[in-house]
């Protein structure tokens, strides 16, 4: 008897020992809390969210609510995060609430209310990068470059050394026409490490509006093999480029053929390629290849008239009369019927100068069947 009490008593004690650890553990909100932080860790958002609302029913703080609200922007669900965050706001809000919920408002696409957060921690604190360069973007999706430029000089003031932010303000700078200011800032970029394909290909940009080809063609053929050749508008400036410089200008007719191989349908930029490979092709002499390129470009835009005209003058070259004199007459004829024939005055006078010429000799050649024409 006296056994079977002390057996019955170990048993007792036993199960409410067990009782008293459950109980302990589903009151002790920091055990919860820690729970549901390394359940957050590891991306298991739902879990996490069930274990830290527990934990602040048991002890509501600032704290618990601000790892809600972060959880709830990991699980996408902004319109929450921001309420939450929003919640904790006052005069003296923690940077943390601010900065989740201009995120929250840009994963919405509230540009304006993005903005409005981006700018208060910007006075909080210049010193945050992301927010800055969050800032700066907002600011060039309107168009407002010079301000973006401004808080990146700001920033700039307390480190000059952030290369994300150093890239976004040359590119700005390049935006704005400040181009040798753009290319001192690539340059930093350079020396700092950077190689990559965007600062070589804005670099490159950049050197060829001042008229630096040689840099241009440097930084822009490492850009389209750092892009292994892949990138359409890379291409496009790269034998562009190559094509103005004395012995580049085979590269550049290749580099062009490549790049008009992978473009867009884009009637600007197309014409502009194959007007460029013709100019190309003429300093290699390769006349019946420019005289194709023009009327390749003449589809894209009809109304160049001066492209009518250049064919006219390769046909001259190459002695191919009855194309030169037919090319002259449909220039002659389309620019005076344009809105403004004086605009051609010039080539008109000279293509008239040319079929006079013209008609003389099929005249003293006995050329009927030309002269017909005339």
């Amino acid at each position: 008897m006296k056994k079977y009490l002390i057996y019955t008593l170990l048993i007792w004690w036993s199960f409410s020992t067990a009782w008293g650890q459950n109980s302990i553990q589903e009151n002790d909100w920091q055990t919860i809390y820690l729970q549901g932080m390394k359940y957050k860790d590891a991306s298991s958002n739902k879990k996490a969210l069930q274990l830290l609302e527990k934990a602040y029913e048991l002890h509501p703080s600032d704290s618990i609510m601000r790892d809600i609200a972060s959880v709830y922007y990991d699980r996408g669900v902004y319109r929450k995060s921001i309420n939450i965050s929003q919640s904790l706001l006052n005069k003296d809000s923690l940077e943390a609430d601010l900065v989740l919920i201009a995120k929250s408002h840009e994963k919405l696409n509230n540009a304006d209310s993005a903005l409005v957060y981006e700018k208060i921690i910007a006075k909080k604190n210049i010193e945050n990068a992301n927010n800055i360069i969050n800032l700066a973007k907002n600011y060039e999706d309107r168009e407002m470059l010079d301000s973006a430029l401004v808080v990146l000089d700001d920033f700039c003031l307390y480190d000059d050394e952030n290369m994300a932010v150093n890239g976004l303000k040359a590119y700005l700078l390049y935006q704005t026409g400040e181009y040798e200011e753009s290319l001192e800032e690539y340059r930093k970029l350079r020396i700092a490490g950077d190689n990559s394909t965007t600062t070589n290909y804005y670099m490159g940009l950049a050197y060829a509006r001042v008229d630096s080809l040689q840099e241009s063609y440097d930084c822009l053929k490492i850009a389209a093999r750092k892009d292994r050749y892949k990138n359409q508008y890379i291409l496009a400036q790269y034998g562009i480029v190559a094509s103005k410089l004395n012995g580049n200008e085979q590269e550049g007719v290749n580099i062009i053929s490549q790049a008009i191989e992978k473009i867009l349908p884009d009637e600007t930029l197309m014409w502009s390629l194959y007007n460029t490979r013709a100019n190309a092709n003429i300093r290699i002499f390769k006349f019946e290849d420019a005289i194709d390129d023009y009327k390749r470009s003449l589809t894209y835009k009809p109304d160049r008239l001066t492209d009518i005209y250049h064919i006219a003058y390769l046909y001259t070259i190459i002695h191919d009369r009855a194309n030169a004199d037919r090319h002259f007459k449909m220039f002659i004829n389309n620019a005076q019927k344009s809105a403004n024939p004086d605009r051609y005055k010039r080539w008109i006078e000279a293509a008239e100068g040319y079929l006079k010429r013209s008609k003389e000799e099929h005249f003293f050649q006995g050329d009927d069947e030309n002269l017909k024409d005339f």
